[in-house]
């Protein structure tokens, strides 16, 4: 293959992995799981907040958790969207990955109160060929910071103060809502607020890519 026919040849992997990414995070927010769970390769493998598994029960999760959360709020849905930066992607043979700039929006009544947290992350992508195709094979988040404010500046929300304490400054926001939903707080995710955590993700991933 000739340079120009390389060039060519990954500026189109790079195109189609980072529509794939967009895609993925649309269909996740859309509520379209059957779209969200044919992007993801066979042998992927998710970590996120408040998940670890394959792909496919990701995607089961992921529909459980909102037709729970649907439930809880009357039968109304719970807002809940992400910001998607531009994926900067790195492809050797059939593996790539992929890093997206991310902030999550998501409204709820946080004790009878409409808020909004808004949470800041970088997203980690795996993707790998299936055949001629590329698909998603992993996904890793990296925390930076996150808020909590009140929809209606004249209700504020009284949160226990003592328990945020015990959170991670990188997600303790998100910690404290994930709590609320019945989930168990996880302390030792990689975050901005731990360098040495977020080292060791990257230098995982960079492994992968190179065939571990």
């Amino acid at each position: 293959m000739d340079t120009q026919k390389q060039l060519e040849t990954a500026q189109y992997d790079r195109l189609a992995i980072a529509d794939l990414i967009q895609r993925e995070r649309n269909a996740r927010d859309a509520g379209r799981w059957d779209e969200m769970a044919s992007f993801y390769h066979p042998e992927s493998s998710i970590e996120v907040s408040w998940f670890k598994g394959s792909g496919a029960e990701f995607v089961a999760r992921s529909r459980k958790q909102a037709e729970k959360v649907k439930l809880q709020n009357d039968g109304s849905n719970r807002t809940n969207f992400h910001e998607m930066g531009t994926s900067v992607v790195d492809v050797l043979g059939e593996r790539a990955l992929a890093e997206t700039g991310c902030t999550l929006h998501s409204f709820f009544p946080l004790d009878g109160i409409p808020c909004k947290l808004t949470g800041f992350v970088r997203l980690l992508w795996r993707a790998q060929k299936l055949g001629d195709t590329w698909m998603l094979a992993g996904l890793r988040c990296l925390y930076v910071r996150d808020y909590l404010t009140a929809c209606n500046p004249n209700r504020q929300p009284v949160l226990d103060e003592a328990e945020l304490a015990t959170y991670r400054l990188s997600y303790c926001y998100v910690t404290y809502n994930l709590a609320r939903l019945g989930l168990e707080p996880k302390n030792d995710l990689p975050g901005e607020d731990m360098p040495v955590t977020v080292t060791a993700v990257r230098e995982g991933e960079r492994a992968w890519l190179q065939g571990a």
